[in-house]
């Protein structure tokens, strides 16, 4: 077991690509301090008043409501726009993790990197996962409760695959544009195997 000094691993997918088991795993292998998930964020955020608009009322599938029509703009309107009030919070927990020299693995659907912009902090290791196939995905969604999710089934989510798949395609390119490593996730022993390799190039 490797002991990580003071890093902090963010780990972006949508749902169902595997970044909950994969996060476990890295903090597992390098024995990190904290695993946090974006969706304990998004609770606290929505019991504290910050959301003063309700923006987080709704599902992040939803959230293109609030600009009318469902377009591949507007589902990237809503998903963006909670994403501005939620990455605050994240951009909180990570600069948290640093001043107190912590190894923190966070995971989260909002993977917005100019929103995240503690993502180019040295002491940051970010990566994105996908699922490249959407049949694939799609099973992945609808076995998540066997694994990482007891008790909450993917039907649900699956039913939205389409848009969340539009909101992992403007992540992917923002991860290009960022030079974020991507992974793709269509053999999860493989990827968590290239994911560890990828982590242990880079931690001190």
């Amino acid at each position: 077991m490797i002991k990580v000094t003071h890093k902090i691993m963010v780990v972006g997918g949508i749902p169902g690509v595997g970044k909950t088991s994969i996060s476990g795993h890295l903090l597992r292998t390098f024995n990190m301090d904290i695993m946090l998930s974006m969706d304990y964020v998004r609770e606290f955020v929505r019991g504290t008043g910050m959301d003063k608009e309700g923006v987080l009322n709704t599902s992040v599938y939803d959230a293109w409501q609030r600009f009318g029509e469902k377009t591949p703009e507007n589902i990237l309107r809503g998903y963006k726009e909670q994403g501005a009030i939620l990455s605050k919070g994240t951009n909180a927990v990570i600069e948290r993790a640093i001043k107190n020299k912590e190894s923190l693995v966070f995971e989260t659907l909002y993977f917005i990197p100019e929103q995240l912009t503690t993502l180019s902090n040295d002491e940051v290791i970010s990566l994105y996962i996908q699922v490249s196939d959407q049949e694939v995905h799609k099973r992945m969604l609808l076995e998540r409760d066997q694994y990482t999710h007891p008790g909450q089934s993917g039907d649900r989510l699956a039913e939205h695959i389409s848009d969340y798949r539009i909101m992992a395609k403007d992540a992917l390119f923002a991860c290009r544009k960022a030079g974020i490593t991507v992974f793709d996730n269509l053999n999860y022993q493989k990827t968590k195997t290239e994911i560890t390799e990828f982590i242990a190039t880079r931690i001190a």
